[in-house]
């Protein structure tokens, strides 16, 4: 499960070795000043439309890597119908980023 670091000026999505592996991507980085909104939901697979098109994806099992659906790119690090965090994000590489982790309110409270 990625790991969600919150500090100051930027958000990690800091990946284990094997979700590195999975979504053909290192950790993912974001100024704090590109997210929009941040929300927690109870199935953050459920939140990743469209199309794989870089990484792993097995349906209802796992989602990790980019995603486009809709005209929206979403970098996702999910791993079954688990909660997790929605960042949308502005001015970056990936419009969303998705991804299950431990305590998502306890991150979106940090982030309000």
């Amino acid at each position: 499960m990625a790991n969600l670091l919150i500090h100051d000026d930027t958000v990690t999505v800091e990946l284990t070795a094997l979700e590195k592996a999975e979504s053909l991507h290192g950790d993912v980085t974001v100024p704090r000043s590109a997210i929009i909104s941040a929300s927690a939901v109870p199935d953050g697979m459920a939140e990743v439309p469209g199309l794989r098109l870089a990484g792993a994806g097995f349906p209802g099992v796992i989602k990790v890597g980019l995603w486009v659906g809709g005209g929206v790119k979403t970098f996702a690090v999910c791993h079954g119908a688990k909660p997790a965090v929605v960042l949308q994000l502005t001015g970056q590489h990936f419009d969303r980023i998705v991804a299950t982790v431990d305590n998502p309110e306890d991150a979106v409270a940090t982030l309000s």
